[in-house]
């Protein structure tokens, strides 16, 4: 593909202009909307949805990098991809997901400039009107809360979005099914003697983990284990301080032998430093599987198993479906469903070490 030319650039400015002609509408109006700020300057919703359908009808291509650079049209990539990643998930699984692009990126040989934003919790939404066809050619997005989803979905969006982790009847997504995974979770553990189960997880938690969460407690409920909500922890965020004094909290309120799904692979030194400390054998008395895959986990003794996110497949699959989706403009939701990733180990109170997807 060939980077935006001069011809291109005329050719943006003839599209806005038609569509104006057409709608009986100033082109600046016209070219508010397409840069996605018309509820900023307060253009009805009506108004707004005749020029994106306008715009949609004649094909209408933005001028990108010719807004964003100003570059040579021989120095400029076709796609400008952007990622939101929320800031308090900036571990392991970016980097796998990156790696994942990438490869895509080199097997497929696409020009593609990829562009991450980093996001607190709860606060997407200071970042809405990047989500325009005048900055990027698609985006997409991980670590949404429902209330975020919601407002997303009510907005007119002119790029296409694929959701990371979350479901969606407006915009594409790439997940797994969390619930499932949650009764998976339960299924690798020898649960034989088991007297209580629990989860902990986090205070400012999505759907998945939500669901991941009720997976699991019914996987070991329908074993026969109790499994009490008040047994959940919710944390704020990981370190070894807070998992050594979450597992001092949770071992003196539960009967052994106990199993439990941790949703953060970097709690596991501060639990097992805790039990260690006070005599809790792994796996005899605690049972124990982590979220998301890491080497410390593997060479611990015993090894620790882990449940992970299958990173580096969704972010080839949404990034095969953000380029289909420029490509042929379509407005059905593509959805992606990937299962995840486990890694079997000691901890879960099996004897052998199984790795399958």
């Amino acid at each position: 593909m060939k980077g935006i030319d001069m011809g291109k650039k005329q050719a943006s400015k003839m599209q806005i202009k038609n569509i104006a002609d057409k709608l009986g509408l100033s082109v600046s109006t016209v070219s508010v909307v397409l840069n996605g700020r018309g509820d900023q300057v307060r253009i009805s919703k009506e108004t707004q949805k005749k020029v994106l359908n306008a715009a949609k009808e004649i094909n209408y291509q933005p001028n990108i990098y010719a807004r964003r650079l100003r570059q040579a049209a021989n120095e400029e990539a076709p796609y400008v991809l952007a990622l939101f990643w929320r800031r308090d998930n900036l571990n392991s699984r970016l980097g796998r997901f990156l790696e994942g692009i990438f490869q895509t990126i080199d097997l497929k040989e696409l020009k593609i400039e990829l562009v991450v934003q980093a996001y607190e919790p709860g606060n997407f939404m200071t970042y809405m009107d990047m989500l325009s066809s005048n900055r990027f050619s698609g985006a997409m997005i991980c670590g949404l809360n429902e209330e975020e989803q919601k407002a997303l979905e009510e907005r007119e969006i002119t790029i296409p979005i694929v959701f990371i982790g979350r479901d969606s009847q407006i915009y594409h997504s790439v997940l797994m099914d969390s619930y499932r995974t949650g009764e998976e979770c339960a299924a690798c553990m020898n649960l034989s003697g088991v007297k209580s189960a629990a989860f902990l997880g986090f205070e400012k938690t999505g759907r998945a983990e939500r669901l991941m969460e009720a997976g699991f407690l019914f996987g070991c409920r329908s074993h026969d284990v109790v499994a009490k909500e008040e047994w959940n922890p919710r944390i704020e965020k990981s370190s070894y301080e807070i998992g050594y004094q979450t597992a001092k909290q949770m071992l003196s309120d539960m009967e052994l032998p106990t199993a439990w799904l941790v949703a953060d692979c970097r709690l596991a030194t501060g639990i097992m430093a805790y039990c260690r400390d006070v005599g809790i054998c792994v796996p005899k008395d605690l049972r124990i599987i982590f979220f998301e895959n890491s080497p410390l986990l593997r060479y611990n003794r015993p090894a620790l198993s882990s449940v992970d996110i299958p990173s580096q497949e969704m972010a080839k699959s949404a990034l095969d479906i953000l380029i289909l989706a420029g490509e042929s403009r379509m407005d059905i939701p593509i959805r992606r469903e990937l299962l995840p990733i486990y890694q079997i180990r000691e901890s879960s109170g099996l004897e052998q070490e199984e790795n399958y997807k």
